[in-house]
Order: C-alpha cells, then structure tokens, then sequence
C-alpha cells in the first residue's frame, strides 16, 4: 500500500482525499472490503486503519474519515455510471 503524505498544515479535507486517494485505491484493489459500508455510517475495520495511518502523518482523523467516505461516494458513483 502506497504511503500517505504528511500533511503540510493545510488539512482540508479536499487536501486529505487526494493524500489519502492512493492508499485507498490499493486497499479496494488488495482487500475484501465494502466499499458501501465506508460510505455509511459503521466504516469497516480496515478503513478505519487507514484513518489512523493518515491522522499518524498529521491529518485529523475526522478529517480522514472524511476524506474516506468521500472516496467512497465517488467510487460508488463511478461504479454505478460505469454500469449504465
């Protein structure tokens, strides 16, 4: 899984989707995880883990959260226009 940069002050959560982008594409490729649950209220374990990686390279870990669900709306999304 790809590293997670350090967040350089500017913790926005648009600066922490793009930080957190790769990590997360190489979790949903690697791992057996709901993507639909990461958009939901309850965030599966392995999500949650890599909140915690991000909030260890300064990112808040509500902001990562954050950052997360948003990937998984716009993967959910791009999913579900890719089928139609």
């Amino acid at each position: 899984m790809q590293s997670i940069p350090r967040s350089d002050g500017d913790a926005t959560l648009e600066n922490a989707v793009e930080a957190i982008r790769p990590s997360f594409d190489d979790l949903v490729e690697l791992a057996d995880v709901s993507i639909e649950a990461a958009a939901g209220p309850q965030m599966p374990e392995a999500f949650v883990a890599l909140a915690r990686r991000a909030e260890s390279m300064g990112w808040t870990f509500e902001v990562a959260e954050g950052a997360i669900r948003q990937l998984a709306h716009e993967y959910l999304g791009a999913r579900g226009a890719f089928a139609d």
